[in-house]
Formats: C-alpha cells, sequence, structure tokens
C-alpha cells in the first residue's frame, strides 16, 4: 500500500461508530487489571476508578446522583496500566459512551469547531487518552470541550502522565492561563496510579529489541507499509491526526527505514503520535534506524517539555519492535 492509497483510504470523517477501545484493550476490565500487592496504594487507585465508572449505572447513579467532579483524572506514569483501566471505564460503565484520545479530540475540535465536535462526542461517558496541555491552543480548546461536555451532561474521564496541577509546565508561559487551567483542574478529580513500566520488562534493560537497529532488513509483505523516513513523515504532515486511527486500522504493519534522531519537535510529535495508535491497535514495527531508541529524541535540541510523551513512546516502541 502506498502513500496515495492511504491518503485516499483515511479521507472519509470520523463518525461516533468509531470512537471505541482499540484492538489492544478492546476486552478491558477492572477484574482483568492484574494488581501487583508489593505496590502501595495500587489496589485502592483500581478501586476508586472502577467506583467512578459504575456510579454512572443504574441505581448507583440514582445514589451518587450529579454530586462531585464531572470528571475523573487518572495521573502515573507510562506502562503502569492507566489506558487499561481508562478502556475498562467504557467497557463496563452504562449508556452512550466516546472513547479517543485527547489528541484526537484536539484535531476534531480544530477540523469541526467547537460546537459540532462537542456534538459529536457528548455522552453519558467520555474517555480521553493521554491528556497534555502542550501549547496555549490545545490549553483553550481543552477548556472549552470539557466546559461543553459539562453543559450536555457528560462525565469524562482521562489518563496522563502529568498531574493535573502541572499541566502546561514547561511548555507555554503558564502564568497568562491561570483561569483556564483552573478551570480544567477543578473539573476533575485526580487519582494517581502507582507502578512499574510493564512493557519494559519485556526486553534486557539497556538493549533495544530485536526489530530495531541498523541492520533491520525492510519487510514488504502483505498488508505491511514500508516508507522511508522522510516520506512518512509527509504522509503524517498532512494527515489530521483523529485518522491516524484508520491509518493504524487499515496496515499489518509498518517499516520505517533509515530513522535517525530527531532534530525538529514537531516531527518528533508526528512520529509520536503515530506510535501512540499503532501501539493501540498492536501493529509490529520494523525500524531500520541509526540511532538507539534511547536517542531517538535528544535533549537538547529538543524541548525538554515534552520528555513524557518521548518517554512514552520509546517504552511502546520497545513493545512494537520486539
Amino acid at each position: 500500500m502506498d502513500a496515495d492509497q492511504l491518503r485516499t483510504l483515511l479521507s472519509a470523517p470520523i463518525a461516533p461508530a468509531d470512537l471505541v477501545p482499540p484492538p489492544r484493550f478492546h476486552e478491558a476490565s477492572f477484574a482483568g487489571y492484574i494488581v501487583d500487592p508489593t505496590v502501595a496504594g495500587q489496589a485502592a487507585a483500581v478501586a476508586q476508578v472502577r467506583d467512578f465508572a459504575w456510579a454512572g449505572n443504574g441505581w448507583l447513579r440514582r445514589v451518587f446522583g450529579p454530586r462531585g467532579r464531572p470528571g475523573l483524572y487518572l495521573d502515573g506514569s507510562f506502562g503502569v496500566g492507566k489506558t487499561h483501566l481508562l478502556a475498562a471505564c467504557f467497557n463496563e460503565a452504562d449508556g452512550d459512551r466516546r472513547y479517543l484520545s485527547f489528541s484526537d479530540a484536539m484535531s476534531l475540535m480544530t477540523m469541526r469547531g467547537p460546537q459540532e465536535a462537542a456534538a459529536l462526542l457528548a455522552a453519558d461517558l467520555v474517555c480521553l487518552d493521554e491528556f497534555e496541555l502542550d501549547d496555549p491552543t490545545n490549553t483553550r480548546l481543552a477548556d472549552l470541550l470539557l466546559g461543553l461536555l459539562a453543559e450536555r451532561g457528560a462525565r469524562f474521564v482521562t489518563t496522563s502522565n502529568t498531574i493535573v496541577g502541572e499541566l502546561g509546565d514547561g511548555r507555554m508561559a503558564v502564568d497568562l492561563f491561570r483561569a483556564q487551567l483552573s478551570r480544567i483542574g477543578d473539573a476533575f478529580q485526580g487519582v494517581h496510579v502507582p507502578g512499574a513500566d510493564h512493557r519494559r520488562l519485556k526486553v534486557r534493560e539497556g538493549d533495544d529489541p530485536p526489530c530495531w537497529g541498523p541492520a533491520v532488513d525492510p519487510e514488504h509483505g502483505d498488508g505491511w507499509v514500508c516508507l522511508e523516513a522522510g516520506k512518512l513523515d509527509a504522509l503524517l504532515t498532512g494527515l489530521p491526526v483523529v485518522n491516524l486511527r484508520r491509518f493504524a486500522a487499515s496496515v499489518r504493519g509498518v517499516c520505517v527505514i533509515d530513522l535517525g534522531s530527531f532534530d525538529d519537535q514537531l516531527a518528533a510529535l508526528r512520529f509520536t503520535n503515530l506510535v501512540d495508535r499503532l501501539y493501540d491497535w498492536c501493529v509490529p514495527m520494523r525500524v531500520r534506524a541509526s540511532c538507539r531508541i534511547a536517542d531517538l529524541f535528544p535533549e537538547p535540541p529538543l524541548r525538554a517539555a515534552f520528555h513524557r510523551k518521548h518517554r512514552r513512546c520509546q517504552s511502546r516502541l520497545t513493545e512494537l519492535c520486539s
């Protein structure tokens, strides 16, 4: 499949039926979350998330009623199972539900406008993965979206690698956006999910996975997309973030040729968004790279403000290239 065929395939508009958990988390449940008894507070965090999801079900909703904040905010390091819990909320809550990434939501807000996007996303429960405020634009859009969803009676759950009180730190002039940040924070009850990165357990510490490195052979098999790194970035540049889910759903594997350390922040973020969706859809990767995964996002030249996104991407690449 070449780049032109992909662009044609990915051009259809997003509908509510698209906004469901991806294959990796399609059957996620609270019972399926394996609590580590050695990690203090993990079991309590899982129970708190479960109670929030179930509070919208039947008699529990009547008991809890509209009291409290409409949102639940799950923070914690990458690889601790926050997205599993988010998908479990979707799968075990009653009523109309939507599931998408935060970057998907921002893409929809930009493409369709706030009112139309909010109308598409409004439901009894909205699940937003990977909530991060990177710049003034998505801070304003996030503030507006949460307000529009709350006006429509929606509850929402989100995950993030950043605690809610540190959103935007190091990425923009935070003092100029205190009002928006305060409203966003006030919409959520925070839950910290502790634990270790389960994906790193699959590769020996310090090693790259077997399908990453300078000697990796290209893969041109049926359903695989194989692109040189520059051509891949050109494809991603013209593709709305929300349509990356269709990219991931339409391929059996992705091979990247001659990838090196990023020296452009926007290109790095485009690649990170792609890896996030490939991870969700369990799409394997083969990457012929001139650098190690640990050196993919050098600091400098890239700003340290995005180090959480970069580390999540490196963690997920370790699994996809294993």
